[in-house]
């Protein structure tokens, strides 16, 4: 009888190899999942968007509800622009280049505000050199994709209120950002300028743009992959073969 009849097999780990895969375990599958979601969210993002481009637009106002609403809608508002206290949006890259999305305070009648998202320009050769996006303050009515301030998959603690300096720039801002440099009035959302708008810069406002949700598929497969991978080799590595007698 050949001895691979008399042996078994056993799968023992010793305690340091459980404490070592689990952590790293959990990671990798938290990584893939959170590569996945943000490629979901992006599909959805843009489905919304399309949709709200094609609906009547809705006048943005202090009392408008549709402006305390969370996601994208066609609207309009009429007021003046502030050129004095714009923001630049830091980290915006451009079919490879980087720099800045221009945010323009709308000032409305009522006294509400109205941030508008007038596109990307390029950083200069110099970071300690802002752009010239100066804009005439005449009223005027302008109109675009309403929806929330952009949100990153990682947020760094910055604080968006500090400096003097106008333009301003900022890190992926909130409301509560705006409203600290701007006042309460600031509206919740962001105004996407509409592409033929005038005083406006490179405008284009698909979510794919710069980082397509299939990469994010591509990055949660590979995470996912490295997840399978190691708990093969645990397995593997873990798995003996022990002999035992032939009376046993």
């Amino acid at each position: 009888m050949s001895a691979s009849s008399f042996s078994r097999l056993q799968f023992r780990p010793p305690l340091w190899a459980w404490l070592g895969l689990l952590p790293c375990l959990a990671l990798l599958i938290t990584l893939g999942t959170w590569q996945l979601d943000r490629g979901i969210r992006k599909i959805a993002l843009q489905q919304t968007l399309d949709e709200a481009g094609q609906q009547a637009p809705t006048a943005l106002s202090r009392s408008s509800e549709a402006a305390q609403k969370d996601g994208a809608l066609h609207a309009q508002a009429v007021g003046r622009y502030d050129s004095a206290h714009q923001l630049l949006l830091d980290n915006e890259g451009y079919e490879g280049r980087p720099g800045y999305h221009v945010l323009t305070p709308l000032r409305l009648d009522d006294g509400a505000i109205v941030i508008v998202n007038r596109g990307w320009v390029p950083q200069t050769a110099s970071r300690s050199q802002l752009p010239n996006v100066a804009v005439g303050e005449e009223t005027r009515q302008v109109a675009g994709l309403w929806r929330e301030p952009a949100r990153p998959g990682l947020r760094l603690a910055v604080d968006n209120c500090a400096g003097e300096a106008w333009p301003r720039v900022l890190q992926y801002p909130e409301v509560k950002d705006f409203r600290c440099l701007l006042g309460e009035a600031v509206l919740p959302g962001v105004l996407l300028l509409q592409v033929d708008a005038a005083d406006g810069y490179v405008r284009d406002w698909r979510v794919s743009t710069g980082f397509p949700p299939q990469r994010h598929y591509a990055y949660a497969a590979q995470w996912y992959a490295f997840a399978a991978t190691l708990l093969f080799l645990f397995v593997k590595l873990n798995l003996k073969r022990i002999p035992r007698s032939p009376d046993a």
